[in-house]
């Protein structure tokens, strides 16, 4: 009688918990940057990808002009 009262307790607190929390506020609030405007997402994304890529050739680059 009382663990069943316990645990009924204890299930409706933990729906209560989950459904007051706002966790889930839609596609891309878990996310770091902004996706809901479509330019500052396209230019980070730009700078994000093109740093990756060209940072080796600058390496490179950086190397054959240091040994002449």
């Amino acid at each position: 009688m009382i663990a069943s009262k316990g645990l009924q307790l204890m299930r409706n607190f933990s729906t209560t918990a989950v459904r007051n929390s706002h966790a889930y506020g839609g596609p891309g609030s878990n996310l770091p940057f902004d996706v809901y405007s479509k330019y500052k997402f396209t230019a980070l994304l730009a700078v994000f990808f093109s740093t990756g890529f060209g940072l080796p050739f600058l390496m490179v680059r950086f190397v054959k002009h240091r040994s002449l």
